[in-house]
């Protein structure tokens, strides 16, 4: 593990005195009337991290950028205000030194609990322990620091954190996806009968703002794929066959070998490079929303690109270039099946307006009830 001092994770100039008081931190007591426009934006995104991490591996490849994205996405106002206020630039510099002290911190909390993550994933990543947190790592590594109080308070919560993930996994109800039945009803931005009469291999991006009220009750996410079942799943299968979305070679109808993610073998996959645009767009989960006969079902794969983005990139072109010496196949009509496009939703005319009364009106005095 690095304890290089020089630079920012992201390569760029590391705000005076981040180590110390120059760098903004989130508060996590109340929001301030007064508070700086850089303050209400980092206490923003300490809530995006807390709502979209997904463990270790997450806070390992935090990246500012995508970090800022969701802010932009969330709250295009405070961005407007801090490009007006032109607090932009000193606002990014903050944001890139917190990510930094956030994975030292990460990095830190994981030796605490014994390694658990893989340094030698696909790279070699590059702490910055020694700048936020001087001395303190060689303290873990040698057995100085064995308890929780011991730790600084950043470290610690998350050493209860990844403790809870670990554990949560010996449970069996945690090896069931995320699902629930979504009504019928309520579907008035979509034009769901333009989707009915797509194939199974058209996929639909449905934004936050179509989507029908029930879903945004059990999803954080901005989008959803919407799509056909293949003819004769049941809902019992689709939920059976799921698992999180890695990525893994598949043979299309054409022979040639995509990289492709998926839950597990069966079940429709999507091609990763070709459509990385659209699944960058999903935070922690994949809402898929399959259209079955007795209504629509809903399914949340996990996914973090945050987490792992990079080492499915590598792993796609790795699939790819492996196979991309040999010669097609045949046409195989027994090619698993994959989306063959995403499509945007088409819209519908939208909620009709409840009609409103207009009267007769009875404020009479006489008919209250007295109190």
């Amino acid at each position: 593990m690095s304890t290089k001092k020089s630079k920012s994770r992201n390569g760029l100039p590391a705000l005076q005195g981040a180590g110390a008081a120059g760098l903004v931190l989130p508060n996590f007591r109340r929001d301030f009337d007064d508070d700086s426009l850089i303050q209400n934006a980092m206490d923003y995104v300490s809530k995006l991290i807390d709502v979209y991490e997904s463990g270790p591996h997450f806070y390992a490849n935090l990246d500012s950028t995508i970090l800022e994205r969701w802010l932009s996405e969330d709250w295009p106002e405070l961005i407007e205000a801090l490009t007006e206020e032109a607090t932009l630039e000193a606002f990014r510099r903050n944001l890139i030194d917190y990510c930094s002290r956030l994975s030292a911190a990460g990095a830190i909390a994981d030796s605490f609990l014994g390694e658990t993550l893989d340094y030698e994933q696909g790279g070699y990543w590059d702490f910055d322990v020694e700048r936020f947190f001087p001395g303190l790592h060689r303290r873990v590594l040698f057995g100085k620091v064995k308890k929780l109080e011991q730790l600084p308070s950043i470290i610690a919560v998350l050493v209860e954190k990844f403790t809870r993930k670990c554990h949560v996994r010996i449970y069996d109800n945690n090896k069931y996806p995320r699902y629930s039945r979504l009504p019928s009803e309520g579907w008035d931005w979509c034009d769901l009968a333009q989707v009915k009469h797509a194939d199974d291999r058209t996929a639909f991006l449905l934004r936050k703002e179509h989507f029908p009220i029930q879903l945004g009750w059990e999803t954080h996410e901005r989008y959803a794929l919407v799509l056909n079942a293949s003819p004769g799943t049941s809902a019992s299968t689709l939920i059976d066959h799921s698992s999180p979305f890695h990525i893994a070679p598949l043979t299309n109808s054409s022979g040639k070998v995509i990289a492709c993610c998926r839950p597990t073998e069966g079940v429709t996959a999507i091609p990763f490079l070709e459509n990385h645009s659209t699944l960058t767009l999903f935070r922690r989960f994949i809402p898929v929303i399959y259209l079955l006969p007795n209504g629509p079902l809903l399914i949340q794969y996990e996914w973090s690109m945050m987490a792992t983005g990079n080492l499915y990139v590598r792993e796609a072109r790795e699939i790819e270039d492996r196979y991309a010496s040999d010669s097609p196949a045949n046409a195989n009509d027994n090619a698993e099946a994959h989306i063959t496009q995403i499509l945007p939703m088409p819209l519908g005319a939208g909620p009709k307006p409840k009609p409103q009364h207009a009267g007769p009106w009875n404020d009479a005095w006489s008919d209250c009830i007295p109190c």
